[in-house]
């Protein structure tokens, strides 16, 4: 129990222990915080910063609960950029973390097929030392 808990942790890490998965995260708050300003200053029925706030991030991750929905035509134009902005952010985090997960997959089994045959081996050159002797 303990050994998957490890290797599953030692996976999360390595996922998150990303130069470019950092970089989107950071352009995903960023974009939140940009764009969530943006919406409170050119919405009149967005009341805070905080509300703007909610908004682009609900917006960026396309869950869209429509408690807040822009009104103004600048307000619809700013929805529509975050819209893009938001897919190509969150499918680049989707695609870094699925290439760390393969990754990792692949190189373990790599390891366990390479012992695999290195153990063969050593069996074969065993039973060719005992047919020479």
């Amino acid at each position: 129990m303990d050994n998957i808990f490890l290797r599953a942790l030692t996976l999360f890490l390595r996922a998150f222990n990303s130069k470019r998965l950092r970089t989107i995260l950071v352009t995903i708050i960023a974009s939140v915080t940009i764009f969530g300003f943006v919406f409170f200053v050119t919405e009149p029925q967005v009341k805070s910063f905080g509300d703007g706030m909610w908004w682009a991030l609900v917006t960026i991750t396309t869950v869209g609960y429509g408690d807040i929905t822009p009104m103004t035509t600048v307000g619809r134009f700013v929805a529509s950029a975050l819209m893009f902005v938001g897919l190509a952010l969150i499918s680049s985090v989707t695609a870094i973390i699925s290439v760390k997960f393969i990754q990792n997959f692949v190189d373990h089994h790599t390891n366990d097929d390479v012992l695999e045959k290195l153990d063969e081996m050593q069996k074969d050159l065993d039973e060719l030392k005992k047919k020479i002797q």
